[in-house]
C-alpha cells in the first residue's frame, strides 16, 4: 500500500504552473479584460473549487478590488474558501456582493454545536443552499437524503444571469454533484448498493480534474468494503487535496466530509490523516462544528488502534457534545460504548442516529447491541435494515463483534442471508460454521435460506465446514442437492450466472461489455464478481478467473 502523503498546508502558496498559459500573460501584463474572457470559462464563482484548484484561487485572492464587477465576485468567493472573515466584511458594502447568500454561509459554518435552525430567506435557491450546508454540519443524513430528492435537477434561474459563472462547466457539474451527493446520502442513510453504483457512474461526469470525481472513486471503493467485497485499493483524495490544484482549504475540508464516516472501513491510516487534516481546516476557518467531527473520528481512529489513555479524552469530547444536535451527539456515545463496551451508550447512539436519519451508525450500535445482550426488537430490526440497505460489513464494528451479533440474532430466531453474508464478511469461521449449522437444522426456515446456508458453508472453506457438507450431500431433499453441489469442488456452489459472469470477465471483457451482453446493470455485474471472487477465495477477478480455469468450469 502506498503511504499517505504529508498533511500539507492548505493555505501556502502554490505557483501558476498549471494555469493556463493565456491566464498567466493577462494577469502579469495587468491586462484585465483579457483576464476577464481568459476566467470565463474557468473560474466559477458560485462553485469554486474546479481543477485548477488553490493555484486558480490564490490568483482570484490578489486580484485588485473595484476594477471589475465580476472581480469582485471571484475575490470574495476565494475569501470565503480561505476564511479571510476580515476580507469578506469589507466586500459586503460593495454592491457587486450578494451579501444574504455569503451571511447565510458564514453563519452556518462557524454556528456552535447545539445550533440547528436554518438561516431565512426567500430566495429558494438561497434556501436550498443553505440547507445543503447545514445537513452536512450538524451530520443530519436522513434530512440530507430528502433534499437531495427534492433538489435533482434543480436549476436555479439567478445562474443564468450572473457573469461569474461559466454556464457549460456549471451544468456539467451539476450533474457530477447530484449523482455525487445522492450517493453520499444513500451510503448513509439509505441502499448502499444504490450509492456504489451512483458514485461509480458519477466518475465519469464532469470535467477532467474535477476534485469531485476522486470523491466518487472514494466513496464507490469505499461502499465495495461495506457491502462485503475484498477490495484493495488507494485514495484519491489524500493526493488530490495535496497537489497545487487541489482543492481550497473549505473545498478540501468538504471532500473529507463526504467520506470520513466510512474511512474506519479501511484497515489503515487514512481515518487518522483525514481527522487530523479537517481538525488543522477547522480551527484555522474557525467552524465548531466541523472541530468537533474531526476531533471524534480522530479518537475513533486510536480507540480502534486500542491506544492507551484515551478514556480521558473521550470524556472532554463527550461534554463538549453534551448539547449538540442529534447527529453530531450520536458519534461521540457511540466511542463510548465502543470503549467501554456499554450497552445503554450504543442504545442512546441509535436512538440519536435514527433521529438524524444516520442508518450506517444505527446498523453499527444495534450490532454491538445484539452481541453485548441479544433482545428480540433490537434484532428484528437490525435484521430488517441489513435486508433493506446491503451493509455487510460495518463501520466501527469489529469482526468478532459481528461474529457475535450473528450468532446473535440466530439465537433468536431472525433467518435471513443477509445475516449469513454478514458473517461470512466478518471471516470468523467457527462462529459462522456454528450459526450456518442452526439454520439448516431449522425445520421452519424457508428453504431458499436454508440452501443460501448450505452455500456459505461451502464459502467457509474449513475442514469442519467440509465434514459437514459431505455429511449433508448424503440427504435426499433439497438440502442434499445443494450440499452435493456446493462439495463438488473449489467453486463452492458458484451459480451458473456467476460462473457465466466470470468466464467472460477471464476473456478480457468490462463490467459494462458483460453487461450488454447478459442484459444486466455493470453494477449486478460487480455483485456477481465479487460473490464468485469470495466464494473461490479469490481477492481480485483475476485471481478468480485462474481458479476456475483450473476447476475445470466453463
Amino acid at each position: 500500500m502506498t503511504a499517505l502523503p504529508e498533511r500539507p498546508d492548505l493555505w501556502a502558496p502554490v505557483g501558476n504552473r498549471e494555469l493556463p498559459p493565456a491566464i498567466v500573460a493577462a494577469y502579469e501584463a495587468r491586462d484585465w479584460p483579457s483576464l476577464r474572457k481568459a476566467l470565463s470559462t474557468v473560474m466559477d464563482g458560485a462553485i469554486t473549487d474546479g481543477p485548477l484548484g488553490r493555484e486558480l484561487l490564490q490568483l482570484m485572492l490578489s486580484l485588485p478590488a473595484g476594477v471589475d464587477t465580476v472581480f469582485d465576485r471571484y475575490r470574495v468567493a476565494a475569501m470565503l474558501d480561505h476564511g479571510d472573515w476580515d476580507g469578506v466584511r469589507a466586500s459586503l458594502p460593495t454592491q457587486s456582493i450578494e451579501p444574504l447568500e455569503i451571511r447565510g454561509k458564514q453563519d452556518i459554518h462557524t454556528a456552535p454545536v447545539e445550533r440547528s435552525e436554518i438561516p431565512a430567506s426567500e430566495i429558494a435557491h438561497h434556501r436550498f443552499v443553505f440547507q445543503l450546508w447545514e445537513y452536512y454540519c450538524r451530520m443530519a443524513a436522513g434530512p440530507l437524503r430528502r433534499w437531495v430528492q427534492r433538489m435533482f435537477g434543480h436549476y436555479p434561474k439567478p445562474l443564468w444571469d450572473r457573469q461569474d459563472v461559466p454556464l457549460g462547466r456549471h451544468l456539467r457539474y451539476r450533474q457530477l454533484m447530484d449523482a455525487l451527493l445522492m450517493a453520499d446520502a444513500e451510503a448513509f442513510a439509505g441502499r448502499l448498493p444504490l450509492a456504489h453504483a451512483l458514485a461509480t457512474e458519477a466518475m465519469t461526469l464532469g470535467d477532467e480534474g474535477e476534485p469531485m470525481r476522486s470523491i466518487a472513486h472514494d466513496l464507490s471503493e469505499l461502499s465495495r468494503l461495506g457491502l462485503g467485497d475484498r477490495n484493495e485499493f488507494e485514495l484519491q483524495i489524500p493526493k488530490r487535496i495535496c497537489e497545487p490544484t487541489g482543492p481550497s482549504p473549505l473545498g478540501s475540508g468538504e471532500m473529507l466530509m463526504y467520506i470520513l464516516p466510512m474511512l474506519p472501513l479501511k484497515e489503515d491510516d487514512g481515518l487518522r490523516w483525514a481527522a487530523d487534516l479537517l481538525r488543522d481546516i477547522a480551527a484555522r476557518l474557525a467552524f465548531p462544528r466541523w472541530q468537533l467531527q474531526a476531533d471524534y473520528w480522530r479518537v475513533a481512529s486510536e480507540l480502534r488502534a486500542g491506544m492507551p489513555g484515551k478514556k480521558t479524552e473521550l470524556v472532554a469530547l463527550l461534554a463538549r457534545a453534551r448539547r449538540a444536535t442529534p447527529g453530531l451527539k450520536a458519534v461521540p456515545l457511540y466511542l463510548q460504548g465502543y470503549a467501554e463496551r456499554r450497552y445503554d451508550s450504543f442504545r442512546d447512539a441509535e436512538r440519536l442516529a435514527r433521529h438524524s436519519g444516520n442508518v450506517w451508525l444505527q446498523i453499527s450500535a444495534m450490532t454491538w447491541m445484539t452481541a453485548i445482550d441479544p433482545r428480540p426488537r433490537i434484532g428484528m430490526r437490525l435484521t430488517q435494515l441489513l435486508e433493506a440497505t446491503g451493509w455487510r460489513r460495518l463501520v466501527l464494528v469489529p469482526a468478532e463483534i459481528a461474529a457475535e451479533a450473528a450468532l446473535g440474532l440466530t439465537s433468536l430466531g431472525e433467518r435471513s442471508e443477509a445475516i449469513l453474508e454478514m458473517a461470512l464478511t466478518a471471516d470468523r469461521p467457527n462462529a459462522t460454521t456454528e450459526m450456518i449449522r442452526r439454520y439448516i437444522e431449522d425445520a421452519n426456515a424457508p428453504t431458499s435460506t436454508r440452501i443460501a446456508a448450505v452455500n456459505a458453508l461451502g464459502r467457509v472453506g474449513t475442514t469442519h465446514a467440509r465434514e459437514i457438507l459431505a455429511r449433508l450431500a448424503q440427504r435426499r431433499d433439497d438440502v442434499g442437492k445443494a450440499a452435493a453441489k456446493t462439495a463438488e469442488g473449489p467453486t463452492y456452489g458458484l451459480s451458473e450466472r456467476e460462473i457465466e459472469v466470470l468466464s467472460l470477465a477471464a476473456d478480457g471483457f468490462t463490467n459494462k461489455q458483460i453487461g450488454d451482453k447478459l442484459f444486466l446493470s455493470p453494477h449486478t455485474i460487480a455483485r456477481h464478481l465479487a460473490n464468485a471472487s469470495a466464494k473461490l477465495g479469490a481477492s481480485n477477478r483475476a485471481e478468480a478467473a485462474v481458479r476456475l480455469h483450473r476447476a475445470g468450469v466453463d
